[in-house]
């Protein structure tokens, strides 16, 4: 596979997904900061560009793609649904479920802990953010893809969207999708990575545990959105304005 060398991390991670696991391990930011070369993300985290491309290599050896060419593939109307029935569910439930542990855990040890307190502040942020911003996907900008799509499809002209172009609120999502970022990255260097102290009860465990998997469905689910979703809507309704003017 040496030749992602040349590429950025968002055509790597779209065209072999399952390398998002090595992105992950060495925190190259595939998601948000996508459209960065490969070197240049490995140094970014001083990392040796050939040592995480070998690591790439032994992972994807028997690996023949198939989930790659399941998301590329998809229409945008089955890559909404996906997003929506996989990770809008997945996010909304693990808030309302890792809320009270949080909770629980921030009360519980925070004194011996007090990182726990400022850990549990940066997660209601997250919460916060993240509510109204899949309302607002779900509500207005997600079925105006799909109408979109639909409208393509069946060669009509629609009514234009009272946001102008998907560019707006496209470009308003990746902002709200950097901003999350950030806070995740912050939560993970709070906890030195996710790392239990000796003698961790069993909350305490599964917090971290269920934190770091909210962590890389995130990561999934905002790839997925900046990196495929968005471009090709934004290039559809290019392509139907300009059929349009026709």
């Amino acid at each position: 596979m040496q030749q992602f060398l040349t590429k950025t991390v968002r055509e790597i991670a779209l065209e072999a997904p399952k390398t998002t696991r090595v992105f992950e391990e060495y925190k190259i930011d595939y998601c948000c900061h996508g459209d960065t070369p490969f070197r240049d993300a490995c140094q970014r985290i001083g990392a040796d560009p050939d040592v995480v491309m070998h690591k790439i290599d032994d992972l994807l050896e028997a690996d023949e793609l198939n989930e790659s060419v399941r998301h590329t593939e998809r229409s945008l109307t089955d890559l909404v649904d996906h997003l929506l029935s996989t990770h809008h569910v997945y996010t909304k439930n693990e808030i309302e479920n890792l809320t009270p542990l949080m909770a629980k855990v921030a009360s519980r040890h925070g004194e011996h802990y007090p990182y726990l307190l400022e850990l549990k502040s940066k997660f209601q942020q997250v919460c916060d953010d993240l509510g109204p911003h899949m309302m607002k996907e779900e509500m207005v900008l997600f079925p105006y893809i799909v109408e979109l799509e639909r409208n393509h499809a069946l060669r009509i002209s629609g009514r234009g969207p009272a946001f102008g172009t998907v560019s707006n609120p496209v470009r308003m999502m990746q902002i709200e999708h950097e901003e999350v970022g950030e806070l995740l990255a912050t939560m993970r260097e709070l906890t030195n990575d996710y790392s239990l102290p000796d003698g961790a009860c069993p909350s305490f465990t599964a917090l971290y545990h269920r934190l770091g998997d909210f962590e890389r469905d995130l990561h999934e689910h905002i790839h997925l959105e900046n990196n495929l979703l968005f471009p090709r809507a934004i290039q559809l309704e290019e392509k139907v304005l300009s059929a349009a003017l026709l």
